[in-house]
């Protein structure tokens, strides 16, 4: 069998990764058999490395000083052939945008290999101007949205949340992360709705905390470009994610109006500290109202009074979410009513949090007789940085409704 160049560097990094233990090195060479098919002098070469003890070096590192270091994640570069995969086919298996690639490396010597890949730089030039592309907004968006009313059953309103869409965002293949697209994201939108419109509302308002697009220039975090839709940025994320929400809200029985929170994914710049006000929910916002809905948007919360509960919406990313509830509820709550207080941005799974703060976290933050502050889960289930961490989440969404004493009735929704 013809050994291609890059199985010949596997191996030869087996052997050539054992500097200071030339055992290792010959029992490395001695198994080598250029007659055996590869994939079974991989498997075997793997278990001498694995099965090995190497001699006691003389060392300066502390013990237990690596104890707790966690193994870092990489994109394997086997195919389930066992095969290795060239940058073309790598691509293509872990959906990755290869016009995007400036660079890569194959990087064999670490026990599994992957490409060590080197994303270019997209900058979108004069689209970062939030007037600017209001007033193309204005001229391409025509009012499309007329309320039908719908007979109803239950007599009470409803307030049905979503959090943390990441419109744009796109994982395939993604060990132990289920699939994302713009098609799966509307797909999960339209499961709750049809949900909740089976329990007949009389009125059913839509909250969304933040987060609603992946990414507005691309260059939000390192290599955002691995989990995105390389369409799906600048003004056309925007155009395209109010085109998506138009097609979830006009499956909407009895809908009320849209309260719009923005998140940390929804900047235009790629610095957090350019725009702080979330332009890109702002934009889509204003697309959605020239588009016929009653839309309210605010940078960082928003209440909304219904039915006897007062909705508290926060993203979660910012300095109001490190206020305590007591100082919340001063601020923007209303004195003698139910105030709800929901967050969004830690995807009910903590990715931001340490593994102290993990362990004490709980879903309801804070919990009185007159208030509850809790956290929504998000429709977006993970990407390549989560799953570094070992995170992965299900992606879900609440509905609220007064349940005829003062309190909340909560349903928990599962897409």
């Amino acid at each position: 069998m013809k050994y291609t160049e890059q199985q010949l560097d596997f191996i030869k990094s087996r052997i050539e990764n054992n500097p200071n233990n030339s055992n290792l090195a010959r029992l490395l060479i001695n198994e080598f058999d250029l007659n055996k098919p590869f994939d079974s002098v991989r498997k075997k070469v793997e278990k001498i490395r694995k099965n090995y003890t190497p001699y006691e070096a003389t060392t300066k590192t502390k013990t237990n000083e690596y104890k707790n270091k966690k193994k870092e994640f990489v994109l394997s570069a086997w195919n389930e052939e066992g095969y290795m995969m060239d940058i073309e086919k790598y691509c293509e298996h872990y959906n990755l945008p290869r016009k995007s690639i400036s660079s890569y490396k194959l990087v064999s010597h670490t026990g599994t290999p992957y490409y060590n890949i080197a994303f270019k730089e997209q900058v979108i030039e004069g689209e970062n101007d939030l007037e600017s592309i209001k007033e193309v907004l204005l001229n391409e968006t025509k009012r499309v949205y007329e309320y039908k009313r719908t007979n109803y059953t239950f007599d009470k309103e409803n307030v049905l949340k979503w959090s943390d869409l990441h419109f744009g965002a796109y994982i395939k293949n993604l060990m132990n992360v289920d699939d994302f697209s713009p098609d799966i994201l509307l797909d999960g939108l339209l499961d709750s709705i049809n949900v909740i419109n089976g329990f007949g509302f009389k009125k059913t308002h839509i909250h969304i905390n933040g987060d609603l697009i992946e990414s507005f220039s691309g260059l939000n975090h390192i290599n955002s470009w691995m989990s995105m839709d390389t369409e799906m940025i600048g003004s056309n994320a925007i155009k395209m994610c109010s085109k998506m929400l138009h097609t979830a809200f006009q499956k909407v029985d009895n809908l009320g109006c849209i309260k719009i929170v923005a998140g940390n994914h929804d900047r235009l710049s790629k610095d957090n500290k350019e725009d702080v006000k979330g332009g890109a929910a702002e934009l889509i916002a204003y697309c959605l109202e020239l588009m016929g809905y009653d839309v309210e948007f605010h940078p960082y919360v928003i209440t909304h009074f219904v039915d006897g509960i007062n909705h508290i919406n926060l993203h979660g990313d910012k300095g109001i979410s490190k206020k305590s509830t007591e100082k919340i509820i001063l601020d923007y709550g209303i004195q003698g009513e139910y105030n709800l207080i929901n967050e969004g941005h830690l995807h009910s799974v903590i990715e931001k949090l340490s593994v102290k703060q993990r362990e004490s976290f709980e879903i309801v933050k804070d919990d009185s007789i007159l208030h509850r502050r809790f956290y929504l889960p998000s429709f977006f289930t993970g990407n390549y940085y989560s799953a570094t961490l070992g995170y992965t989440t299900n992606a879900g969404y609440f509905s609220v409704w007064n349940n005829g004493k003062g309190r909340p009735q909560f349903f928990n929704g599962s897409v």
